[in-house]
């Protein structure tokens, strides 16, 4: 934006923000994960109405907001109003009341809105602090902050300095000890049984005697946030068929489902015949039995149930009742509003397409076939927004039943869940049955039955690509590989293991994984930027490979730090299985001066067949921080993100850039592969077939699932490997290797929310969830005398002139003798450790 642009949009800004008004901002959370809250207070005497008012987000210095967030309700005089990241904890989400999209980070301004009319603000629109808004200790990361009693009126100056510490208090990380409340106002949401207590109901009645259908307590409405009973808040009887009972347990549901026998259905399917029925205190009935009962009807969150249970009278024993059938696709994601309350059994296997949260919370999420990023099989466009479309309609969660997080033991797959016991996304579950219930704004399943699965997407020890080809190229995402000052401290970094304890379990899984590879050359993305001294990241990570003993490993010399980003882009390779010639190169040309980081490049030769090709790493700019995305760049609704446009002229120029065959080499065979940010029908990865590469790892799927990544559970590559038209025919295998997307997040080395004892049930030293992407192989064969050759011996090469011999790149092979005591010590403890796995 040009500068009179931004000064436009900022003071069009402030001056909406010249009215008063009452409701302000009086906690804010930017905890692990998703643990996102922001809290706000009403100081007046006077309830408000909240559908007018809005959260906006702007990230990383933008002037337009990434993010807003529709408010809705009363907010009572002295009342407290919680929105949270809808994937926050549990603990969290039962004090919000309402969840929406607070994708911010420390760094990013939020401005409450009424209207036009700006209510208050943190951080300062238009201004990238770097890390994050920060003084005298208070943060906007990593920190809870509370609004200091002091504060009467939040700030409506959204270009002001801002100076956290003035008018908040800084609280420790996760701290949510005093959400829901204010200056003494306020309190937790209100527990299921409401104050005061109802009025003394009608006699109960026999069993048999005249009862409210539990089809007429549900009613017919078929919407997830509009659907409440239409006898809401009146005492009913209902007498039914007990289902499922959930009061044991650390956090249980503290109640039981009741079903309507068979032949008391009605004949509306859009009618559910099932409720829960909240009992906190007292015996619950057991299941297979009639009972009749009174309760008031409530809606707890958007979930019909039975409060107040005053008698429970058991009227038979061994009941059933046939589950209803749950065939997905739904018309919609509201259709699951008729099961609500209801035994179902699915149609048809079920198959695992979200395990993110299986741990914290004990659940993960199924649908009827694995769920692809929609640019990942469809055009960008219409084609792929009607595939998005079905995602709701198509997915739902399979829960353990228990409030809470981290639980000891979790019953996912049978024998519970540990690094050695995985649910791998695609393993089918053939026979799932339970009680369709909502809460934590989802519909979810709690089984009844004992779940069978099947594991049709096993673990592999190494992929198959390995044991083909004469040559095999490799690229892996590290995940953020850092390690401090080198030395045992320097932590935390600016990404990556926040200690050293974090460090020394996520190096030997990367190790595990590159060596598991069977690769001889292998690129690495997003490891730290930090030159290649003794004590650089690529310099540990080659020690640490050595000290495994498969292979005599070195890295490539780019001369000291690859541009300017905090992470970048290395090659790691085999000396034992090729050499380097020419000159290893990157280029920091636009558009890899920002955002794309600079693609580097080396030239190998085959020691067997002297057959020479270039190998060239790249990682393009990121789908995030879309606040100062504009034109070509701002998020055109097709699917693709945003700055689609700075990606693909990232590919251009790579092309341009290889074309003058920067390592001095003048060779045929070139390998591109990398973390594109780009789905396999997007416009880069179309750019680099239209510039004459061939997309390998879809050449060869062969009906194989090519994903590297998952996100929201979508599966889809960005890590892609491409080669010129004379490479692609000495090609013969293409793969990506499912060792961490399928994978659940826990098995990483982070220590967070892994108390008493969880560290190690969810840890082993092994190439599992490595990180959060797949890697890529390539296998292809090399020819001795190859008669494309140029004249020089070498297969496809031409010698540089003589007077660039002197530019004869230099390749260090980090050995332990110049490597920290304290890593190699630890490095062999852990491979010891892994050997006796």
């Amino acid at each position: 934006m040009k500068r009179h642009n931004l000064a436009i949009a900022l003071s069009a800004l402030l001056v909406s923000g010249t009215a008063s008004a009452e409701l302000f901002l009086s906690e804010h959370i930017e905890g692990s994960s998703n643990n996102k809250a922001l809290e706000i207070f009403n100081p007046g005497d006077t309830a408000v109405d909240l559908s007018t008012y809005t959260i906006e987000i702007y990230s990383n210095g933008g002037t337009s907001a990434s993010q807003t967030i529709q408010l809705s309700g009363t907010l009572d005089a002295n009342g407290i109003y919680v929105v949270a990241h809808p994937s926050a904890n549990a603990d969290i989400l039962a004090l919000a009341n309402q969840t929406g999209n607070l994708y911010y980070n420390g760094d990013d301004a939020i401005v409450f809105k009424n209207g036009a009319d700006v209510v208050d603000a943190m951080g300062q629109v238009g201004v990238d602090p770097g890390t994050a808004w920060e003084s005298n200790g208070v943060s906007m990361q990593n920190q809870t902050i509370r609004r200091k009693s002091t504060v009467t009126a939040g700030d409506t100056d959204v270009t002001d300095e801002f100076l956290p510490d003035v008018e908040w208090d800084a609280y420790p990380i996760d701290d949510i000890s005093n959400l829901g409340s204010h200056n003494g106002f306020g309190s937790t949401p209100p527990d299921p049984e409401p104050e005061p207590e109802p009025e003394p109901s009608p006699e109960l009645g026999a069993c048999g005697d005249p009862a409210t259908f539990i089809h007429q307590v549900q009613g017919s409405s078929l919407s997830e946030s509009g659907a409440a009973s239409p006898l809401v808040d009146e005492v009913v009887t209902v007498e039914a068929v007990v289902t499922g009972v959930y009061t044991d347990g650390a956090k249980p549901l503290n109640g039981f489902f009741l079903q309507e026998e068979d032949a008391d259905n009605d004949a509306d399917p859009n009618s559910s015949e099932g409720i829960f029925v909240y009992l906190p205190e007292g015996t619950a009935p057991t299941v297979g039995q009639v009972v009749r009962l009174q309760g008031e009807v409530a809606e707890y969150y958007n979930a019909t149930q039975l409060s107040f249970v005053s008698e429970i009278v058991v009227c038979s024993e061994g009941a059933t009742v046939t589950p209803a059938v749950l065939e997905l696709p739904l018309s919609s994601r509201d259709e699951f509003e008729r099961f609500e309350g209801m035994l179902v059994a699915s149609a048809n296997p079920l198959v695992v397409t979200g395990n993110e949260t299986i741990a914290q919370y004990g659940e993960f999420w199924v649908a009827d076939e694995r769920i692809m990023s929609p640019t990942e099989i469809a055009e960008p466009g219409d084609a792929a927004n009607a595939y998005a479309a079905l995602k709701d309609s198509r997915q739902f969660l399979i829960d353990d039943a228990q409030g809470g997080a981290s639980p000891a033991v979790v019953p996912f797959p049978p024998g519970g869940l540990s690094a050695e016991n995985t649910l791998r996304l695609g393993t089918e579950i053939t026979n799932a049955q339970g009680i369709i219930h909502y809460g934590f704004s989802e519909y979810r399943l709690l089984p009844t039955v004992d779940l069978q699965f099947v594991d049709v997407n096993p673990r592999t020890a190494e992929p198959d690509a390995a044991a083909q080809g004469d040559v095999r190229v490799a690229v892996f995402n590290v995940l953020n590989l850092f390690n401090g000052d080198g030395q045992g401290g320097g932590f935390p970094t600016e990404r990556g293991a926040t200690n050293v304890m974090e460090y020394e379990r996520q190096l030997p899984k990367a190790v595990a994984a590159i060596i598991g590879l069977g690769a001889d050359v292998v690129g690495v993305t997003e490891i730290e930027n930090d030159g290649n001294g003794e004590n650089s990241m690529i310099a540990q990570l080659t020690a640490a490979l050595n000290a495994e003993g498969s292979g005599e490993w070195a890295f490539v010399d780019f001369g000291g730090r690859v541009g300017t980003d905090a992470i970048t882009n290395q090659i790691v390779y085999r000396t034992d299985r090729v050499e380097a010639t020419g000159t290893g190169v990157f280029t920091t040309a636009e558009p890899f001066d920002y955002g794309n980081r600079p693609p580097v490049a080396q030239t190998f030769k085959d020691l067997v067949n002297e057959d020479e090709f270039t190998f060239v790493v790249t990682h393009l700019r990121s789908k995030g921080s879309c606040g100062s995305a504009t034109g070509g760049d701002a998020d055109a609704d097709d699917g693709q993100g945003c700055w689609n446009a700075t990606r693909v002229a990232a590919v251009e120029k790579m092309q341009e850039w290889l074309a003058g065959d920067p390592t001095g080499r003048i060779v045929a065979d070139v390998l591109v592969m990398g973390d594109m940010n780009a789905y396999t029908m997007e416009d880069p990865i179309a750019a680099m077939v239209a510039g004459g590469f061939s997309n390998l790892k879809a050449d060869f799927a062969d009906g194989a699932t090519t994903h590297t990544y998952v996100y929201q559970n979508e599966s889809g590559s960005l890590d892609h490997a491409f080669a010129s038209a004379e490479l692609t025919e000495k090609v013969v295998a293409a793969q990506a290797w499912h060792i961490n997307a399928d994978e659940p997040e826990v098995f990483d080395y982070n220590l967070e929310y892994k108390e008493n004892g969880l560290e190690e049930t969810y840890y082993a030293p092994d190439q599992y969830r490595s990180s959060d992407h797949d890697p890529v192989i390539v296998a292809f064969t090399t020819v001795a005398n190859d008669p494309t050759d140029e004249g020089d011996g070498d297969a496809d090469v031409e010698e540089p002139p003589a007077e660039e011999e002197e530019h004869e790149n230099i390749d260090h092979a980090t050995t332990s003798s110049s490597f920290p005591l304290w890593l190699v010590l630890s490095g062999l403890f852990l491979g010891l450790v892994r050997r006796r796995v």
